[in-house]
């Protein structure tokens, strides 16, 4: 048995080799990074189309604030003046007046609690477009790792 037998691949042989192996991950490269930019792409369109949705969301929420807002003021007035003046048939003028200022401050507190809750449906992050982001990163990680080996 030779020395060349045992010890395997000389050095020269392992250069050649590995040389081969570069240009063969070198030659994949430019398309791996293609595919990613067309990845990031498409979760950027996702991302922008969430925000777009969020907004929308928002938009609405907003609406039935100010529409809430605005009723309370309009209720405020007739509300208090014609409950005031029919409890005041009961009751002393100020104690009807009291009474009226409570129920239209319970009616306001109604109308907030609803926009608040339909605010916190709304979220800024766009979850989707992360997702999509995370799952690319990931086939990328894939990529190079097939063409290490």
């Amino acid at each position: 048995m030779t020395t060349a037998e045992t010890t395997g691949p000389t050095l020269i042989e392992m250069l050649r080799l590995s040389a081969r192996d570069l240009r063969s991950a070198a030659g994949e490269v430019p398309d791996v990074a293609a595919d990613f930019r067309q990845l990031v792409a498409g979760d950027v369109e996702l991302g922008a189309a969430e925000m777009r949705e969020s907004a929308n969301r928002a938009g609405g929420a907003a609406a039935v604030a100010g529409t809430a807002a605005l009723l309370a003021n309009i209720g405020l007035v007739f509300a208090c003046i014609t409950i005031m003046f029919a409890l005041s048939t009961a009751m002393a003028l100020w104690l009807a007046s009291l009474l009226t200022m409570l129920i239209v401050f319970g009616a306001a507190f109604i109308a907030y609690r609803v926009a608040m809750a339909r605010f916190k449906g709304v979220t800024l992050t766009p979850k989707r477009a992360m997702q999509s982001l995370g799952k690319d990163i990931s086939w990328l990680k894939a990529q190079m790792n097939l063409s290490e080996n």
